[in-house]
């Protein structure tokens, strides 16, 4: 019923929805109408909306992702973090072709790329994306200028209740001599921050008092990168590569202090927790045409080291040491893809691509456990993750009129995950993934859409393997019998133009899936970890709405966000319930005001997410947080038209909450042959913990330029 209700919208379309044909592209004052002078006003066609740099002109970007952030309707995507190419690379085109990178997320590459560099930004939409890697329903195309060299700066630091300025900054420089493109950037982060909270105990029924924790939380945040990048012909062809170096540190004390319900000190847990990782990744990127068809190579090499140190000193109620544990985590990774296309076109209406995609992929976990509190050993701790995976695929995109355009593509996987250490097995799996996408483009500049396709999650290495969560006094397990979820969707999106400047995104989609995702309880090894639970439903609606404010000059209110309704078996209860680790919605409001003559700009945002819960065996784990609300002022009322933001971040003290209840807390659930209720049985007990920010707001200030 879905399907044909979405076919007929589409069908329909053209009278359901009667709108005049834009107006002619507006021109900058003194500017000749030309294919290189800048228009005021985007121009559209059946499968493009294009921005020539002289809409930008109000908000005096300096960066290419200042001006991307101004498209009315569009969202940036970095894409989803998957193994492989496909699907994991965004909807972010430079000059028609993809960055061949995965760990430089696409507003950072952007935020490197000088607006002086930019001559136009190209919305692309139903035919101009069939067919593309990402499964994107729009994409982004960056068409540059060729200049000889310019370069980006920014310096700054964030101020909290620490007292202490956090720096940070960037500074890169692209140019061109020649056929010869290069880039250079380098980049520095920190943040000093405390999250403070409480936790309040209670027994039940009846929410009787039984006690509370204070849990200070200092913690620093501190990572680095360097980038480059070159491309030049060979081959007949071009030749794009780019490599990234990049350190991240973190640092957190995450003291608890215990009171008994008398309020009297119980004992007490001091933990030093460190996390440190550091990586590389090599990317390159080979076009070329032979003949009628266009070949496509891409290959990316990315390795990566992360340590979890975590120390921790058990205290009685007088503060004196009574036990100790220390838990060291070691994890290497690392990502080898090799990808190939062929594409071409069949006349005016129609077009092929066929390709091939190979990937190497491993996890290998050490976990060592020490202190007089450590506790036992417990599987998939020490385990080598390895996956050899391929994958074929081909697909035809077809233009009967300048309102129709119908694709139809095809991809099969493969895949070989094999486990060595504490868990030894080979798993092989194998899955068709067809899809067809129909769109109608109508009154000019609006388009719907209607998509059947067949998604399969790509799994999570850290999945697979265990480690202790002291404070939630849980094991965070593995699982190496794991699957990924597969996923029939059917998807029906619009993409409107208003008159006087609004847009509008949509995306309605149906999901149909077989094994959930979710997490299950493994009684062998005693411990709640990801696994799957059977067929469930879904339903999501993704939203991007801007729109100038009437009677506000310069005034822009844009609004995105999602709705998930899930719905699956639980096979503890028997009863229906939403999926683990779904956020069931989110919002973020902007509204910004461009005053050009003053040459100022502000916005405020707010942004909420709503409620997560997990179901493990005996808990039900509820977390919940915000909003944030940001008010941000910028002005390039400078020399050198330098641009200085001032930001103050969480205005209204936005709140971290979570809510553990407990059910049968002391049922046997390791005995043979004794079967503990879990959450069948009663709540006997919650954890009620807030968090806050020791300061609200705290500031940021940054200093921008070109040179």
């Amino acid at each position: 019923m879905l399907g044909r209700m979405m076919v007929s919208a589409l069908a329909l379309s053209g009278v359901a929805y009667a709108q005049e044909a834009p107006a002619p592209a507006t021109t900058a004052p003194g500017c000749e109408p030309q294919p290189t002078c800048s228009s005021l006003t985007p121009t559209s066609s059946s499968d493009r909306v294009v921005y020539d740099t002289g809409f930008f002109t109000q908000y005096n970007p300096q960066t290419a992702l200042d001006m991307v952030r101004q498209i009315p309707g569009f969202s940036l995507d970095g894409g989803a973090d998957r193994r492989g190419f496909s699907g994991a690379v965004g909807n972010l085109l430079i000059d028609g072709v993809r960055p061949s990178t995965k760990s430089q997320g696409v507003e950072g590459i952007l935020s490197r790329i000088p607006a002086n560099q930019v001559v136009r930004l190209e919305v692309l939409r139903g035919a101009a994306v069939a067919g593309d890697a990402s499964g994107q329903s729009t994409l982004l195309n960056l068409v540059r200028t060729a200049s000889a060299g310019s370069g980006v700066y920014e310096a700054g630091f964030e101020l909290t209740s620490r007292g202490v300025p956090a720096p940070r900054g960037e500074l890169s420089y692209s140019g061109r001599n020649g056929n010869v493109e290069y880039s250079l950037a380098g980049s520095l982060f920190s943040q000093y921050r405390d999250l403070p909270g409480w936790r309040i105990f209670s027994n039940e029924p009846g929410e009787v008092y039984a006690g509370r924790a204070e849990t200070p939380s200092p913690r620093d945040v501190r990572e680095g990168s360097i980038t480059g990048s070159i491309a030049f012909p060979f081959l007949g062809g071009r030749l794009s590569t780019n490599a990234q170096v990049n350190a991240f540190r973190f640092n957190a004390d995450n003291d608890y202090y215990f009171y008994d319900a008398a309020d009297a000190p119980r004992d007490a847990l001091l933990q030093d927790l460190q996390e440190h990782s550091h990586g590389f990744e090599f990317g390159i990127n080979y076009d070329r045409d032979i003949g009628p068809w266009s070949l496509g190579v891409i290959g990316l090499v990315n390795r990566s080291r992360y340590e979890n140190d975590e120390d921790d000193i058990f205290l009685d109620n007088l503060n004196a040491p009574v036990g100790d544990f220390q838990q060291d985590i070691v994890q290497d990774s690392g990502e080898s893809i090799l990808r190939g296309t062929l594409s071409r076109s069949l006349g005016p209406r129609h077009r092929i691509e066929f390709g091939a995609e190979g990937a190497f992929n491993s996890l290998d976990q050490r976990l060592q456990l020490s202190g007089s509190f450590a506790p036992p050993s417990f599987d998939n701790a020490n385990v080598l993750v390895e996956e050899e995976r391929a994958e074929l695929f081909a697909s035809h995109t077809w233009r009967p009129n300048d309102q129709w355009s119908v694709e139809t593509r095809l991809n099969w996987e493969t895949s070989t995950l094999t486990f060595t250490g504490d868990s030894n097995q080979t798993v092989d799996l194998a899955f068709w993934k067809p899809s067809v996408q129909i769109t109608r483009n109508f009154a000019g500049n609006n388009q719907l859409r209607f998509r059947v396709y067949r998604d399969v999650s790509q799994l999570d290495f850290g999945d697979f393997v265990s480690a202790a969560a002291t404070a939630d006094a849980i094991i965070s397990g593995g699982n190496p019998n794991l699957v990924p979820e597969t996923d029939w969707r059917y998807e029906l999106g619009a993409d409107l133009r208003f008159p006087g400047g609004a847009a509008l995104s949509l995306t309605l989609t149906q999901h149909q899936i077989s094994d959930v995702t979710d997490v299950v309880y493994i009684p062998l090894a005693g411990y709640d970890a990801p696994g799957n639970l059977g067929d469930g439903e879904a339903t999501s609606l993704d939203v991007n709405f801007s729109t100038p404010v009437p009677h506000v000059e310069g005034g822009r209110l844009t609004v995105q966000g999602y709705l998930w309704d899930t719905e699956v078996t639980d096979p503890l209860t028997s009863q229906p319930r939403i999926f683990s680790y779904r956020p069931e919605s989110q919002v973020e409001v902007n509204f910004r005001q461009d005053l050009p003559d003053l040459r100022l700009a502000w916005s405020l945002s707010v942004f909420r997410q709503g409620e997560i819960q997990a179901y493990r065996f005996n808990e039900i784990d509820t977390s919940e947080e915000g909003p944030w609300v940001d008010l941000v002022v910028e002005t390039t009322a400078l020399p050198h038209n330098m641009k200085l933001t001032a930001i103050a971040a969480n205005l209204f003290d936005g709140t971290v909450y979570r809510d553990r209840r407990f059910f049968n807390q002391d049922g046997d659930l390791g005995t043979p042959g004794i079967q503990s209720l879990g959450r069948n049985g009663i709540n006997t007990s919650r954890d009620y913990r807030q968090r806050e920010f020791a300061q609200a707001p705290w500031f940021i200030l940054q200093l921008s330029g070109t040179f």
